[in-house]
C-alpha cells in the first residue's frame, strides 16, 4: 500500500525535526523550496505542514511560515503506553500486552498499560489516558476507535499508532495495516464446501462478523446464525471468564431440542477463550468431533483446546504482530525512519472443520 505524496513529506519533515535539522524558533523552507526538495504540488506540502502543526512540532504564523515550536516533537520521558477501550480481556490483548512489556522494558522504556473504561452514562471515562499523559508519555499503542481518544492524544501532541487501523478521522494517527482478509476467508469457505458444510453457526462476542467473509459464505451456499455470548458490561472480565461464558453459552443452545436435533456442520468461535469452553460444552451435549460437528475458532498462539481436538483456526500470533509493532515504535522513538507493519491473517486447515460428508 503507497503512501499519499503528503503523508510522506510530513514522515520526512518529522524525521529531520528529530533529528535536529531545525532549531527551536526557526523556520521550515517556504512552500516552494519544499515543492522543489520534493518534487511535489503546493496542495500536498501544505497538507504535510497542516499535519505537522496538528501534532504540536511547529506552528504556522502568518507572514512569517512554519516554525519549529518551543516543545520537541518527542517530550522524552522514557514512557510508551498501551491504551485499549474496555478491559484487556482476549487472549489477544493480553498477550499483546505481555509481549510489549518484554520488549520495551529491556530496552530500557517504562511500559504502561491504560484501559479506558465506559462510564454509567455510556460515555468514556478519560481520567486513567489524562493521569498518565499529565506525568509524561513519548508515545501511545492504541486499541481504540473512539475520537476522543485521539483527541486527547493529539491535544497532548503525543504521536500513537493504532492497531485497529480506524484512522479515518485522526489525522495525526498512524494505522498498523492488517492485511486484506479475503484469501484467508477464501481458504476457510473452500475447505468447508469441500466437507459439504451447509450451516455454520458463530458464538461470537458483542461485535459483527466480518460483512465480507459473511457474503462469500452465503454466495458458497452456506448459511450463518450468529449466538451472542452475553455478559455483565459493569464487571471486569477474566479469561476464566470468557471460558466460562463459551460454556454458558453453546450448553444454552444445544440445550434447546430443536438445536440438538439438527445440528449445524460447523461452529465458529469469535475468541479461543470462548472456544475452551464451548468445546467442552459440545462433547457433554453428545456431539462428536469433527463426525457429528466440527469447529473453526478465530484462534492464536497458545489456545488451550482441550481433549485433543484439531481445529481448523484463523491465526493472527499476537506475539509476531507485537514483535512488528514495537519495532516500528522503537524506530519512531529513536528518529529512524521506518515503514509501517503489515499484519496477515492466514488460515491452518485442521481436523475439525466439518462433518466428513459420506
Amino acid at each position: 500500500m503507497n503512501k499519499c505524496i503528503s503523508e510522506a513529506i510530513a514522515e520526512a519533515l518529522e524525521a529531520d525535526l528529530a533529528s535536529g535539522r531545525w532549531k527551536t524558533g526557526e523556520r521550515l523552507p517556504s512552500v516552494d523550496e519544499l515543492r522543489a526538495r520534493f518534487g511535489a504540488g503546493e496542495y500536498a506540502v501544505r497538507r504535510a505542514i497542516r499535519r505537522l502543526a496538528d501534532s504540536g512540532a511547529i506552528s504556522v504564523k502568518k507572514h512569517v511560515g512554519a516554525v519549529v515550536t518551543a516543545k520537541p516533537f518527542w517530550s522524552w520521558k522514557g514512557r510508551v503506553a498501551f491504551v485499549a477501550v474496555g478491559a484487556m480481556g482476549s487472549y489477544f490483548q493480553q498477550m499483546l500486552s505481555i509481549r510489549f512489556a518484554q520488549v520495551f522494558e529491556p530496552a530500557g522504556w517504562q511500559f504502561v498499560p491504560v484501559v479506558i473504561e465506559n462510564a454509567k452514562d455510556g460515555s468514556l471515562d478519560l481520567e486513567p489516558l489524562r493521569r498518565h499523559l499529565a506525568d509524561g508519555m513519548d508515545f501511545v499503542i492504541g486499541l481504540f476507535g473512539e475520537k476522543q481518544v485521539a483527541v486527547m492524544l493529539d491535544h497532548a501532541g503525543v504521536p500513537y499508532v493504532i492497531l485497529n487501523g480506524f484512522t479515518r478521522n485522526f489525522p495525526n494517527a498512524r494505522a498498523v495495516i492488517r492485511e486484506d482478509a479475503r484469501e484467508c476467508f477464501a481458504a476457510l469457505i473452500a475447505a468447508l464446501r469441500a466437507r459439504g458444510v451447509r450451516r455454520l453457526v458463530e458464538f461470537d462476542m458483542p461485535r459483527s462478523i466480518d460483512r465480507s467473509f459473511k457474503r462469500q459464505l452465503f454466495e458458497a451456499g452456506i448459511s450463518v446464525e450468529r449466538v451472542m455470548c452475553k455478559w455483565d458490561n459493569e464487571r471486569k472480565w477474566t479469561l476464566g471468564d470468557l471460558k466460562a461464558c463459551g460454556h454458558r453459552t453453546v450448553a444454552a443452545y444445544f440445550a434447546d431440542e430443536r438445536h440438538r436435533l439438527r445440528p449445524p456442520d460447523v461452529v465458529l468461535f469469535d475468541d479461543d477463550y470462548l472456544a475452551v469452553g464451548g468445546v467442552v460444552a459440545l462433547f457433554e451435549a453428545g456431539f462428536r468431533i469433527p463426525a457429528d460437528i466440527g469447529v473453526v475458532c478465530h484462534a492464536n498462539r497458545g489456545n488451550e483446546l482441550a481433549l485433543g481436538v484439531s481445529v481448523a483456526r484463523f491465526v493472527n500470533d499476537p506475539v509476531s504482530y507485537a514483535d512488528a509493532v514495537a519495532e516500528y515504535v522503537v524506530a519512531q522513538l529513536e528518529g529512524r525512519r521506518t515503514a509501517l507493519p503489515k499484519v496477515a491473517w492466514r488460515f491452518v486447515n485442521g481436523e475439525s472443520i466439518g462433518r466428513h460428508k459420506k
